[in-house]
């Protein structure tokens, strides 16, 4: 995400000879790159409390996700992880199951169409589509066995996450690094730059599929328990996007849960005791099996 900032900062600087509004359009967060799969012999070594599989799912178009599942004899839950736009299972599975090992859960990864191992063309619209897909896939598989399905979308997965729990009520979601529009992150990137660059343009502006995208209207209508995480340093998506998303969820405060971990970022907010201590809670207290039918 940084390296796509410094992008659209020199787009930015460019348009700013020449326009007072720069539009901000869905390739520029969008960037698709592809990897191999993954190294399950060196994943099972690194964890090997968890039976590593490894599949993939069809979703529209014919193309096919590919995807990580990390499951555990004495999970209680399944985390279904959706990452951001430089996330790959490959480059960073470690890292994420990392976060979650001390927890009693599954975890599901999987590369976003046209990333990674994954086939198909990426698009924001497609993306958010295949998350919905991807959801119901893994509710009707037996071999979770009925586990409540939490969901974490980090960054651009966020907005994945978000759009399944608009059409879905989830067990859990988790919200990490998220915006509340896109119409008011770009305003908070124009505010980050010097003066001479905000005179020059008047204005930062989503086009297209980027428009009207974010968390803000999903937050509004939660119903699920929910947890917002943020790292205390992330300039990308401040604190403040996650606390005005927090105060929009209409959940009593045992239902909603707001984590600002200090001395973190953009990328590193969940790679953290506060995280890890957090998810802890979240999983006894809010998520709850199915009683016996």
């Amino acid at each position: 995400m940084k390296r796509t900032l410094r992008c659209l900062w020199l787009l930015l600087a460019v348009a700013s000879l020449s326009a007072c509004t720069w539009h901000v359009r869905e390739n520029n967060i969008v960037i698709p790159r592809t990897a191999p799969a993954a190294d399950l012999t060196a994943l099972r070594a690194q964890f090997p409390q968890y039976r590593i599989e490894e599949t993939r799912i069809a979703v529209a178009d014919d193309a096919q996700l590919y995807s990580l599942r990390f499951l555990r004899r004495d999970a209680v839950a399944t985390v279904l992880y959706f990452g951001g736009n430089g996330y790959t299972v490959t480059k960073w599975a470690g890292r994420t199951v990392k976060s979650y090992a001390d927890a009693p859960v599954n975890v599901v990864l999987v590369d976003h169409r046209g990333y990674g191992a994954s086939s198909g063309t990426a698009s924001l619209d497609a993306l958010m589509a295949d998350a919905v897909t991807v959801y119901d896939d893994l509710r009707k598989d037996a071999a979770l066995g009925g586990l409540p399905l939490i969901v974490h979308g980090h960054s651009l997965g966020s907005f994945m996450a978000g759009r399944v729990a608009s059409e879905r009520t989830l067990d859990g979601l988790i919200l990490e690094s998220s915006v509340t529009t896109s119409e008011e992150w770009a305003a908070h990137l124009r505010s980050r730059q010097k003066l001479w660059a905000r005179v020059l343009v008047r204005r930062v502006a989503p086009e297209g599929a980027l428009a009207g995208k974010g968390n803000g209207p999903v937050a509004a209508k939660l119903d699920e328990p929910v947890l917002l995480v943020v790292g205390e340093n992330d300039t990308t998506t401040p604190p403040r996007f996650a606390r005005a998303l927090f105060e929009a969820a209409p959940l009593p405060e045992g239902r909603k849960r707001l984590l600002i971990v200090p001395g973190r970022d953009h990328l590193s907010a969940s790679d953290s005791a506060e995280f890890r201590a957090a998810l802890a809670a979240f999983v006894a207290e809010q998520v709850r099996r199915p009683p016996p039918s």
